[in-house]
């Protein structure tokens, strides 16, 4: 089609890139903006819709009979499916997932095992693959190492209240900076007991 409008008229009925041209017109996009796309991805979009059976309804009363009943068997059939991510997350951005032929057998499903059946000694072969491939990390390499910081970045307790020190406490923050905070709060001039006693705090 050229780079006019598509409208129901105008579109080629029985070319399977045109037939649902028109629908592809002005679609909500962002908000309240809408969108029509190119000649070409109109077309692709055609063709896809057509090949999964979608009709304009008012175009089968064509194939309706004179009691106005149309049999199953002349309605139009899907001659594509949807195939999932076979592996991996069934994710909408997962680009593993694909349009494959009606009639295309399906793929077994992928069995993931259960660890709690497997023995000690297979358990640590697999924890060990795990490690090699990154998914696992050792201890060690997870373990507070020293590092250069600038004194001034550092979380002052005296430059806050009890629930601010609490909740910086809580925080997802390794051990040693959380001691830091405990050991700074005792050596203050008045050590606060709201931090000290705190049930969450105490064996820091």
């Amino acid at each position: 089609m050229s780079d006019r409008i598509p409208t129901l008229e105008n579109c080629d009925q029985s070319d399977p890139e045109q037939v649902l041209q028109w629908i592809a017109v002005q679609l909500p996009f962002a908000g309240k903006q809408e969108y029509t796309p190119g000649p070409d991805q109109r077309a692709a979009w055609s063709k896809r819709w057509d090949s999964l059976a979608i009709v304009y309804a008012p175009s089968l009363v064509k194939l309706a009979d004179e009691n106005g009943n149309i049999h199953v068997s002349q309605l139009p059939q899907p001659k594509l499916k949807l195939r999932v991510p076979h592996r991996g997350q069934q994710h909408y951005l997962n680009g593993a997932m694909q349009w494959v032929d009606i009639d295309e057998p399906e793929l077994d499903p992928v069995a993931l095992p259960d660890m709690g059946e497997y023995t000690r000694h297979e358990q640590e072969f697999v924890a060990e693959q795990l490690r090699y491939h990154g998914v696992v990390k050792d201890a060690a390499s997870e373990s507070d190492s020293a590092e250069v910081v600038d004194a001034s970045e550092l979380f002052d307790p005296a430059d806050h209240t009890v629930s601010g020190v609490n909740g910086y406490l809580l925080a997802p923050i390794p051990l040693s900076e959380k001691r830091r905070v405990i050991a700074a709060e005792m050596a203050s001039k008045k050590p606060r007991q709201g931090i000290l006693n705190a049930p969450q705090n105490r064996g820091l």
